[in-house]
């Protein structure tokens, strides 16, 4: 079907080509003014030809990658992103061209309306351009678990200006792609063989010993054991406080899953409270 929709696009451009050059002995006979008829013909051109590109860079990169026809990531999505910008661009050159206007002509001609425009546009362009550098970078991928300013959550796509993630308790939460580059991020997800950490402090009047709380975690992570690699779990103590110990959790996986650490989370997390809520806990 995909094969089909090109050879028809690739006949839709060509048939705008011929009706481009001849359009003005049509628009003669007809009495229309050529203006219109030029920004009409000249966006479909552009999109029929930004639409053929879109998807001959899309089928190289996942074929490249060896990814599905229609799976997703930070390249694919930066393409779509690029895509919507240029033809924006070309529709906006298009009503100019209808109402016969240059561009410079139009920003320079009224002044009033460029600093406006500059003012209103600037944080919009300054998320567009964040938004392309992560889009070919590889800080912040689709599904990875991050912590973005008071925001955790797992990334689920990217727009030209915002990110859209799930958060822990499965709200759907849009920021601005700039923050990534204005405060505190943290990427969790790891890499093939980086350590998972999930942190906890236990107070001291639940004190449990060290020795039976890795016994009983082990022991609930066993139905993940296949998805651990071997001898990889560990528990550390990482301060002492006050009031509480603060320990962390290590593990690594063989092979990384947002979901999968999530609910290893949930169980390391659930055998703590357990544990420090059992009548045997000093």
């Amino acid at each position: 079907m995909s094969v089909f929709l090109r050879i028809i696009k690739i006949v839709l451009i060509a048939a705008l080509v011929v009706l481009n050059e001849n359009k003005d002995q049509l628009l003669k006979s007809l009495g229309i003014t050529s203006y219109l008829v030029g920004a009409i013909i000249g966006f479909l051109l552009f999109f029929l030809i930004a639409e053929l590109v879109k998807d001959l860079l899309l089928y190289l990169y996942r074929n490249r990658k060896k990814m599905k026809p229609r799976q997703t990531d930070n390249v694919t999505y930066g393409l779509e992103n690029i895509y919507i910008l240029f033809l924006a661009g070309a529709l906006f050159y298009s009503v100019l061209y209808m109402f016969k206007l240059k561009p410079r002509e139009f920003f320079t001609g009224f002044t009033l309306i460029s600093a406006a425009t500059a003012i209103v546009m600037k944080d919009y362009v300054s998320n567009i351009i964040s938004g392309m550098i992560l889009a070919f970078s590889d800080k912040l991928k689709i599904g990875d678990y991050v912590r973005i300013g008071r925001h955790t959550g797992e990334i689920l796509n990217f727009s030209l200006s915002m990110i859209t993630m799930r958060n822990d308790d499965d709200e759907l939460v849009y920021l601005p792609i700039n923050l990534v580059f204005t405060t505190d991020f943290i990427n969790y997800s790891p890499g093939q063989e980086d350590f998972i950490t999930v942190p906890f402090e236990i107070n001291h009047k639940m004190r449990v010993p060290f020795e039976e709380l890795q016994k009983r975690i082990a022991e609930n992570l066993a139905p993940f054991h296949p998805n651990i690699q071997p001898g990889s779990g560990q528990l550390r103590v990482a301060a002492n406080n006050q009031e509480t110990t603060s320990f962390k959790y290590q593990y690594v996986l063989k092979t990384p899953d947002i979901l999968l650490a999530r609910r290893i989370k949930e169980t390391i997390l659930k055998t703590v409270f357990d544990s420090t809520s059992l009548p045997k806990a000093v």
